[in-house]
């Protein structure tokens, strides 16, 4: 136990901006190649074989996702930390706690309502908003599978606050580490579940297209332990209640929406696609999604890296009253974003054959 302590503890520590943007861009990374690996697993199993199997586990995902990015995802990110880090430089712990405290406690609520509604609501969201051209099978198998990664907008909103809070003090260890354990979660699912889940001797599972999505559930439960072990050390007070009069979530609360909003309208023109997409011949639906993947990489492997870095810092200088550091360091961050991605978004335009001919397990460019 103590070894154990004494590794979180080492993990947990605030790490310089370089050396945060490097283990987040190598995270990036590796979490990118698992997830082309986990492409390429999957393409392999139903691509060929079962088209429209994997268009119902695409079509799936859409929903669940676009309720995390509205209520949760780049909204918490840019609300929350600020506030929170302003608290915190103040050195007002009581109101960071309480603020983080409400704010986990009203999305963990407003998403588990969220997931329940998805339930129940399923059929006619694929029917009618997200799969409408898919074949009657195709829709059940879809219903099915969005029932079961109903739960990911849940799991994923606790697990964005926990790391939200690491990312708001610059500890980067565990959150860097949360979505590669995601990516592993899938691949799980598809190399294990798919052939179904027994325990001594008895089926609990029979296996399927639908192991996949337990590889999702099971992913995001592993994004949400490993999460957790970054508030290690913090002094993270939690209580079971929402402190409706903490100043810094009014205006926390204030902010959402607007960022809420725009984050959803970006993610409607993914919906509108997806649902052209169900139209159009067997496996349309998934090669569109392999395309968004693959075009977010470099963004994810350099944009995001270095931004969510720099982000606790010049936020840092905002609550200081230090406008001309916070100035100084924007720019170094920009200059370095631009010359490292021009690069890396050359080389992915001009390799994207072999990425693409990759992850189709072998198939044509």
């Amino acid at each position: 136990m103590i070894n154990f302590r004494t590794t979180i503890s080492k993990a947990n520590k605030r790490l310089p901006l370089k050396l945060a943007a490097a283990l987040l861009a190598g995270s990036s990374l590796l979490a990118s190649l698992l997830g082309l690996f986990r492409d390429r697993l999957l393409n392999g199993l139903y691509y060929d074989t079962y088209p429209t199997g994997i268009d119902a586990y695409t079509v799936a995902f859409t929903i669940p996702d676009f309720m995390f990015f509205i209520l949760v995802s780049g909204a918490l990110s840019v609300t929350f930390i600020p506030v929170f880090n302003q608290r915190l430089a103040t050195g007002n712990k009581k109101s960071a706690w309480e603020l983080a405290t409400s704010l986990l406690n009203l999305l963990a609520l407003a998403t588990l309502v969220t997931s329940v509604l998805i339930i129940i609501f399923a059929e006619p969201l694929v029917q009618y908003v997200v799969g409408p051209g898919l074949d009657e099978s195709s829709r059940s198998l879809a219903v099915s599978m969005m029932r079961v990664i109903a739960i990911n907008p849940f799991l994923f909103a606790v697990a964005t606050v926990f790391a939200s809070m690491q990312q708001a003090v610059g500890r980067f260890a565990f959150f860097a580490l949360a979505p590669v354990l995601y990516n592993i979660g899938i691949i799980i699912g598809a190399l294990f579940f798919t052939n179904g889940i027994y325990i001594f001797g008895y089926q609990l599972f029979e296996g399927g297209i639908m192991g996949v999505a337990l590889g999702v559930v099971l992913g995001s439960i592993l994004q949400l332990l490993v999460s957790s072990l970054g508030l290690f050390g913090m002094g993270f007070d939690y209580r079971f209640k929402i402190f409706w009069k903490n100043k810094g979530f009014h205006q926390v609360l204030r902010l959402l929406p607007p960022r809420a909003l725009d984050q959803g309208i970006d993610y409607v023109n993914s919906i509108v696609e997806v649902n052209l997409a169900s139209r159009m011949t067997a496996g349309t639906v998934r090669a569109y999604q392999q395309a968004m993947s693959l075009s977010f990489v470099p963004i994810n492997l350099i944009g995001v890296a270095i931004s969510t870095a720099a982000f606790p810092k010049m936020t840092e200088r905002l609550g200081q009253g230090r406008p001309d550091l916070f100035k100084k360091e924007l720019q170094a961050v920009l200059r370095v974003i631009v010359w490292l991605a021009l690069p890396v978004t050359v080389v992915a335009y001009f390799g994207r054959g072999y990425l693409v001919n990759f992850i189709e397990n072998g198939g044509d460019q």
